[in-house]
């Protein structure tokens, strides 16, 4: 009877020890400029293990040993599991794949690189090839103007090297990237300005170094309003139509840098009359720590342009929210 009477229990248990080991998933996509966007969020311990490859005209991400299931939020690609610890995505012809890892929450997200035509629609809405979204990296000084000096180092050069490795990753995912300035040359404000909205940028970002120990993002102020019969007539129209993607692009840098750099690396500052309220699209501009508190080394170079890139991911995917 004792024998008879633990059976019971253990047989009691199992279905509640089997639903304790398996694993939630939030599931969401969303059809980007060139892309599909896949997000997978859940705890940290699944997110880590994941593996995604392609299979052919599909994409398999394995969570190796973990039973999971997929509660669909947002999602319109076909998929199916193909295993307890599998997904297999079939989201059509796609020339390659982007892989990242996202934190609060922690999140799995698949850029699929899809060959768009012209005039092609998904659910409805108009596709556009990826070089269609661009970013505009703005140097700060340049020519006769140096910026801050120390040593051998000078700010100009820094910025200038800095804007280079971004702009190469920015190329590499969704971005077709521009540099005002992409030598030793002095530019003013409103030649930056005339650039950026030249280019119908959909970001710009200006880099800087400053006086202290934290990264320090400034937000545009708009500090004058203009009546709507004027609008049509000006050259230049400003902040006031991008300000809400401005706010989305700061949070996201903010996450970013928490992500990669620290929660306490980043501050946030207003910044009114400046290069910034002139420019039509999400507009930011930083400042890097101080030649003082930081070494800027090849390997802390490129830790900044990731942080960077990142921010870019993550405006993507909270802008389409």
């Amino acid at each position: 009877m004792k024998k008879i009477a633990i059976l019971s229990i253990i047989f009691f248990f199992l279905p509640q020890i089997s639903r304790a080991e398996e694993y939630s998933l939030k599931l969401r996509t969303s059809y980007n400029p060139g892309y599909l966007r896949i997000v997978l969020e859940g705890n940290e311990e699944i997110i880590n293990k994941a593996m995604v490859n392609q299979k052919g005209p599909n994409v398999l991400v394995t969570f190796s040993g973990i039973n999971f299931t997929i509660q669909k939020e947002k999602a319109t690609v076909t998929y199916k599991k193909t295993d307890k610890d599998k997904v297999m995505f079939s989201p059509g012809d796609f020339s390659g794949l982007k892989v990242l890892t996202l934190k609060n929450p922690n999140r799995l997200v698949i850029d699929v690189y899809q060959d768009v035509k012209k005039g092609e629609k998904k659910n409805g809405a108009d596709l556009k090839p990826a070089s269609d979204r661009i970013i505009v990296i703005d140097s700060g000084h340049g020519g006769f103007e140096s910026g801050i000096v120390k040593d051998d180092y000078a700010e100009k050069n820094i910025v200038l090297d800095i804007a280079r490795k971004l702009s190469a990753l920015a190329e590499q995912g969704s971005f077709k990237s521009f540099l005002t300035r992409s030598g030793d040359l002095f530019m003013s404000q409103s030649e930056r300005v005339k650039y950026t909205n030249g280019k119908d940028a959909d970001i710009f970002i200006s880099l800087h170094i400053g006086h202290h120990k934290d990264i320090v993002i400034y937000i545009p102020v708009i500090t004058e309003q203009v009546s709507d019969t004027v609008k049509p007539y000006l050259y230049n129209k400003g902040q006031e139509e991008y300000l809400k993607k401005t706010v989305i692009l700061l949070n996201s840098l903010k996450e970013a840098a928490t992500t990669n750099l620290g929660s306490e690396a980043v501050m946030v500052r207003p910044l009114p009359y400046s290069v910034l309220s002139k420019v039509e699209a999400a507009a930011l501009m930083i400042e890097l720590p101080s030649f003082e508190y930081a070494n800027y080394s090849e390997e802390f170079k490129t830790a900044i342009a990731n942080f960077l890139n990142k921010g870019l991911y993550l405006y993507e995917e909270n802008e389409t929210k």
